[in-house]
């Protein structure tokens, strides 16, 4: 579906792109033509949108735009290179590159690898993690731990940060970044038994 939506704005854009360029071309009088030769008869020349639409250029072609319109028609130019530029950009990469090889994990998997690590950790009660793929090889791992009450959270952390970077390490995972925030919690939250 991503992909069809991608072939679909970009059709639409090319289509925005040489109507725009006929307009430019018509309402500019370059290469001969003008507004008034358009090949619009019958029905189409008739309607008010033509007649309103001929009435508009003809008033950007001598430059007797109001303040109001010109800001209306910048926005609108404005607005249209934000989308384009949006859909050129590439998309976040779904898979974390393991290496240059080609080869990458989910980030499920990671998720899964830095929670595992984390609950061998003693003292943390609960963990969660959020995963973002890069680019590059790496990932950016922000993992989330409960520990008991009393326990030393800058001592919990850096066990933490120590015991998931090198389990992933272990694993084959490289790491971009690792962010851990630890919080208290009561034995009730725990995922698991408390040891």
């Amino acid at each position: 579906m991503r992909i069809f939506n991608r072939l679909l704005m970009a059709l639409v854009f090319a289509a925005l792109t040489v109507i725009g360029a006929f307009a430019a071309i018509y309402a500019f009088n370059l290469f001969g033509y003008r507004l008034s030769e358009l090949p619009l008869s019958g029905r189409v020349g008739n309607t008010p949108f033509y007649s309103g639409l001929k009435n508009f250029v003809g008033a950007v072609t001598s430059g007797a735009l109001s303040s109001l319109e010109i800001a209306i028609l910048v926005v609108v130019a404005v607005v249209g290179l934000i989308l384009l530029l949006a859909e050129l950009k590439p998309p976040r990469p779904r898979h974390v590159r393991l290496g240059k090889r080609g080869t990458a994990a989910t980030r499920r998997a990671v998720r899964g690898e830095a929670i595992a690590a984390a609950r061998q950790t003693p003292n943390v009660l609960w963990s969660s993690a959020r995963v973002k793929a890069r680019r590059r090889p790496g990932a950016k791992v922000r993992l989330k731990a409960g520990v008991r009450s009393g326990e030393d959270l800058s001592a919990a952390r850096s066990e933490l940060r120590d015991r998931v970077s090198g389990h992933l390490e272990r694993k084959g995972i490289p790491l971009r970044k690792l962010k851990v925030k630890v919080v208290e919690a009561e034995g009730r939250q725990a995922g698991r038994r408390v040891r």
